[in-house]
């Protein structure tokens, strides 16, 4: 079947490093658009999106989180940070904060650009966490947690296709293991 979401779903991969091409406003826009769409808990939508195109910024954040796309962070012409409020949503803030970023980054891919999602969120809050770092760098308020960080641009070299597992090897007819 064809469908323009499943597409967007199966095409999307992490991407490590970005031209310099600026993002046009309506890209942005629809971006954030996804995001802000995301379902949450009782609609409580406990997420802000911190969109930053500094350079000086980007390259601080890159100091601070342990990956791969260090790089990509700094070349990507935008990155939007994904931070949440437990207050608004004691119960799932956390997965409102992962499926506004998702909604990103699969608008970024069904748009002909390309991301990564850099994870920030520490689980148990730790003082020198990079999670702490970017909150710190960022001026996020203490109560807030910072779920990711989406380089989005367009890519610089050629995305490899990946594989999945058949489905069959994934899912379960009633109960877990029953084929």
């Amino acid at each position: 079947m064809d469908n323009p979401v499943l597409d967007a779903i199966k095409n999307r991969r992490s991407v490590a490093r970005f031209e310099s091409t600026q993002l046009r406003d309506d890209e942005l826009e629809t971006i954030l658009e996804a995001g802000r769409w995301a379902p949450s808990w009782l609609n409580k939508q406990p997420w802000s999106f911190i969109v930053i195109k500094d350079q000086k910024i980007k390259q601080e954040l890159s100091e601070v989180v342990p990956t791969a796309f260090v790089q990509g962070l700094k070349e990507a012409p935008v990155c939007i940070a994904v931070s949440v409020n437990p207050e608004e949503d004691p119960y799932h803030y956390l997965e409102g904060g992962a499926v506004a970023s998702q909604n990103m980054v699969l608008a970024a891919q069904s748009l002909g650009l390309h991301s990564s999602w850099i994870g920030t969120f520490d689980v148990k809050e730790h003082k020198n966490s990079a999670e702490s770092k970017v909150k710190k760098i960022l001026d996020v308020p203490k109560k807030h947690r910072v779920i990711s960080l989406l380089p989005i641009g367009h890519v610089k070299y050629e995305i490899p296709k990946k594989e999945r597992k058949a489905l069959r090897q994934i899912v379960y007819e009633d109960k877990f293991g029953k084929r």
